[in-house]
């Protein structure tokens, strides 16, 4: 099991400081924050999330679907066969950016759908040292100065500065879109 600690903000040394001096600095120690102590930091520094992008509206999604140089090619081919009176194939291609704009729009608007439950279902739990004693809470509820405790497969919830390790391995190609196998 590793013990880690969270940061209040990114300091460039933050491994090269004691131990003594990283506690020092946020304010916390090697038995974590008091559950008390944590809820006024919750409240302070908010919650250990990534920010959420504003939903899309279904109108905006379809409009999103004309913004394209070939889309844009092919209104004005459409507003040249106005122009020279051509109406049937303003006509055509007027259908197929329509019927391109629907289809687009409505696999658009299933990943969006799709994205937001993956999310809602993916929410991790860790191990963290509250009070003195090792709780397991939400990710989210994770604040700075808390002291989290890592085990094998557990995934990594925060930033962290890593207190004690024991044959510590971590994969990050989530992160790198690379695999690395020695």
């Amino acid at each position: 099991m590793s013990q880690v600690t969270t940061s209040t903000s990114p300091t460039p040394a933050w491994h090269a400081l004691s131990l003594s001096d990283v506690f020092t600095q946020i304010d916390s120690n090697e038995n974590g924050l008091s559950a008390a102590e944590a809820a006024r930091r919750r409240k302070q520094f908010g919650p250990n999330e990534l920010p959420q992008r504003d939903q899309v509206t279904v109108a905006q999604i379809f409009l999103r679907q004309f913004q394209s140089p070939l889309i844009y090619i092919l209104l004005i081919a459409a507003v040249v066969c106005v122009l020279i009176q051509d109406y049937k194939d303003a006509l055509f291609i007027a259908a197929v950016l329509l019927l391109n704009a629907v289809i687009g729009g409505y696999q658009e608007w299933q990943a969006e759908q799709s994205s937001r439950a993956l999310q809602k279902m993916l929410r991790i739990r860790t191990s963290v040292a509250r009070d003195g004693e090792v709780v397991e809470v939400e990710a989210q509820e994770l604040v700075p100065g808390d002291v989290v405790w890592l085990e094998s497969g557990n995934r990594v919830p925060a930033d962290l500065r890593l207190l004690t390790a024991q044959g510590l391995e971590v994969d990050e190609s989530l992160l790198t879109g690379e695999s690395f196998v020695a």
